[in-house]
């Protein structure tokens, strides 16, 4: 068993749950040059981040968050 609870930042727009792009995972890179990981899983968005394992959210996951809802909420009627 892990040393901590397994986190996932839940979109506020969305359930993940079957969404379609469950499984996708976006590499992204850290302020330092890191490469990291955030994937959508059914129950939200995770990041192999250390912030992430600590505090259940970090900058790469609220920023990948924020992308997909932005294009999610893009009116392509125009």
């Amino acid at each position: 068993m892990s040393k901590f609870q397994e986190k996932y930042l839940k979109p506020a727009y969305f359930k993940p749950k079957g969404h379609w792009m469950v499984g996708t995972v976006w590499p992204v890179k850290g302020s330092k040059d890191n490469e990291y990981s955030v994937e959508l899983t059914d129950k939200g968005f995770t990041c192999d981040c250390t912030g992430f394992t600590f505090r259940g959210k970090c900058k790469h996951s609220t920023g990948i968050n924020e992308r997909v809802e932005r294009a999610m909420d893009y009116d392509f009627s125009i």
